[in-house]
């Protein structure tokens, strides 16, 4: 018995040793235990609220008439939400008169932005976006697997949001869009992987932070990608609401998505993909529909 003990021991001993010697974790293998960071509360009362949206403005990039946002601003304020997710923003590039896009919608519509860098493309760049109606703290673009395929990345924002403890941190991402998901299903372990602090950013404090991750996933809700996401994260949705969001004119599928970390509880007040009608055609503005909620934060 002493003896079956000693290997037991000295087995231990080695796999520890060979975790320390390792030079890279896959970001798998662990899940690292934190010390501080954000403590979890509970509201009973005043319970801090957010509304948020995700909103692919890609057709604007090769549209007739790139320098024209008109519809788009319209669709901006239409949607009025705290925060705004951006995918598909061209700064400065050819195709798009060398405008800056984001800065362009930010100014008419007096909001905080940030931009991610994704490539260079066309004599400027290609990414993602953010616009926030508060104050942005803090930034940093991430990139993901991509292999041989265009680079993706996630854009991380932390946003000085009224009546919260503490600042939440918004993971803006736009995935692979090839018809293989396998791609797209690496790209979403590692979105896992920087939500619980396995892959490296300046947030130190990510694992136990309050998160929301949002943008254009290529993927619909059945999807392997997204069944990996929704390991750490919940998909925002409401009973009786179609999700679908693409392409604008008359959705057929759900691509645009919003997620809570699984750390929070959230109580989904509203939920809207607005479609053509009368009062707006959205369908001018963009190829993709926007999600927007209304979220009531319960346990931090």
């Amino acid at each position: 018995m002493k003896k079956t003990i000693t290997l037991t021991l000295v087995a231990l001993g080695c796999l520890f040793a060979n975790a320390q010697a390792s030079e890279k974790l896959a970001g798998n293998e662990i899940l690292k235990v934190q010390k501080g960071g954000v403590p979890d509360k509970t509201y009973a009362q005043q319970k801090p609220h957010l509304k948020i949206a995700t909103y692919n403005i890609g057709k604007n990039e090769a549209s007739a008439d790139v320098a024209d946002f008109t519809a788009l601003n319209s669709a901006i304020k239409r949607i009025d939400a705290d925060i705004i997710a951006v995918p598909e923003v061209d700064n400065k590039t050819g195709r798009s008169q060398k405008i800056d896009q984001l800065k362009k919608i930010a100014d008419a519509n007096k909001l905080h932005y940030v931009f991610g860098k994704a490539i260079d493309f066309d004599g400027g760049e290609y990414g993602l976006g953010l616009l926030s109606k508060y104050k942005i703290l803090h930034s940093q673009v991430v990139k993901l697997p991509s292999g041989d395929a265009e680079q993706r990345v996630a854009l991380l924002a932390q946003i000085d949001v009224p009546g919260f403890d503490s600042a939440p941190i918004i993971m803006v991402t736009h995935l692979d869009w090839q018809k293989d998901p396998a791609m797209r299903t690496e790209q979403a372990r590692y979105l896992l992987d920087i939500s619980i602090g396995d892959a490296t950013t300046d947030f130190p404090d990510i694992a136990s932070s309050i998160k929301i991750l949002a943008g254009d996933f290529n993927s619909t809700r059945d999807e392997q990608p997204l069944k990996e996401i929704r390991y750490f994260f919940n998909e925002v949705t409401k009973e009786g609401i179609d999700t679908r969001s693409w392409p604008a004119v008359n959705p057929a599928i759900d691509i645009d998505h919003i997620f809570t970390f699984k750390g929070q509880k959230w109580n989904v007040k509203n939920l809207q993909i607005p479609h053509n009608s009368p009062e707006f055609t959205w369908s001018t503005a963009s190829d993709h529909l926007p999600v927007i909620a209304e979220l009531e934060l319960s346990e931090q």
